[in-house]
Order: structure tokens, then C-alpha cells, then sequence
């Protein structure tokens, strides 16, 4: 059995590579931290650089893992395509100042704000999403935040974290008439 890498030969290339993706292959084969290279086709590997040891375990457990990650990825779309009708109508609102729909890290995906303020509130309300799970989760094992909302002087933020992905709805906070006559009289009075 060969512990080492096979060189591959320009006739072990599918006949679809072009010159560009053999070049690339066959830099890539040369660094001499890569053990080896492999293609699948339909569950087949077309080219195998790696050991032979390697190779046979590599090619029993790889196509399986493959389907389970591409199972994985549908499934998560699925559900993302659930939501966006949701999120398309959220977006048409003029109530909403914006909507973020972040991957479980709370990088955006889906925005309509610009990608720094999305990427803040993202980021922010992910780790205030999950805070908010583990402590509903410590007062009752069998209860999971589905909406967390936020009102600040300036904004409104709701919240839908999720596993996979969480949306995030930010607007201009409403003030009730009442309330905001009792926070005007109160500042003023401080201000005597």
C-alpha cells in the first residue's frame, strides 16, 4: 500500500475540465501540505490522488456525508423559503425602517438596510436572542422565545430567533400620547 500522494495525469482529468481547472488541480496537488485530491461524480470518485488508504476509507464515508450535508442545506432553505413571503411583506411595510434575516453566526443574508447597520444589529441581536433562550429555558425546560421585542427612545426592534437563521424587524418606536405627555412633564420638571 502506498503511503504516498499519486501525481495525476493529464488522461485521469474528466474530459469536461478545461485547462484552467487541471492548472488549478495540479497547483493545488503540488503544495506540499495537500495529502491528496479527490473528485466525485454521482457518489463515484473520477480522480484520486490521496493514498490508497486514505482513499478507501475516504470513499466509503464521504458520499454519505455529502448527502447528509445536502439533506441538511434543503432543509434549511425550505424553511427560509417559509419565511421570506413573510419577510418580503414586512419589507413593503412604511411602518418598517428595515428587516434582517441573519444565519445562525447573525451574518446577513437577506436585508434592506446597508450592510454594516445590518451587520451590527445582526451580530447584537443573535447574542441577545440566544441570552433570552437560555434564560427562558432556565425558568421552564420545555418553553423557547419566539418573538423578543426591544423599544428604545428612538427604535423598535422585534426579534425571531431560530436555530438556523433569525429575522430581525427594526421601526420607529411608538409612543403612546399619554406616556409621552408623562415623560415631557417629568423632563421639564427635572429641568426646573
Amino acid at each position: 500500500m502506498s503511503l504516498y500522494k499519486k501525481k495525476p495525469y493529464q488522461t485521469d482529468f474528466p474530459s469536461d475540465f478545461d485547462k484552467s481547472v487541471t492548472t488549478i488541480i495540479t497547483r493545488i496537488e503540488d503544495n506540499s501540505r495537500v495529502i491528496g485530491i479527490m473528485f466525485f461524480r454521482h457518489n463515484f470518485p473520477q480522480i484520486c490522488t490521496v493514498p490508497l488508504i486514505v482513499s478507501q476509507t475516504l470513499s466509503s464515508k464521504l458520499p454519505s456525508l455529502t448527502s447528509l450535508f445536502q439533506t441538511a442545506i434543503k432543509e434549511i432553505t425550505d424553511e427560509i423559503n417559509k419565511i421570506n413571503p413573510m419577510v418580503d411583506r414586512m419589507m413593503e411595510d412604511d411602518s418598517v425602517e428595515g428587516v434582517i434575516m441573519t444565519n445562525k453566526e447573525g451574518v446577513p443574508i437577506l436585508t434592506n438596510t446597508n450592510l454594516v447597520a445590518a451587520t451590527n444589529y445582526g451580530i447584537g441581536m443573535r447574542n441577545l436572542g440566544q441570552m433570552a433562550q437560555i434564560s427562558a429555558q432556565e425558568i421552564d425546560p420545555f418553553d423557547e422565545v419566539l418573538i423578543l421585542r426591544i423599544i428604545t427612545k428612538k427604535i423598535e426592534v422585534m426579534v425571531a430567533p431560530r436555530q438556523e437563521f433569525a429575522i430581525v424587524v427594526m421601526q420607529h418606536a411608538r409612543t403612546n400620547k399619554k406616556n409621552a405627555k408623562l415623560m415631557e412633564d417629568k423632563m421639564n420638571a427635572n429641568n426646573k
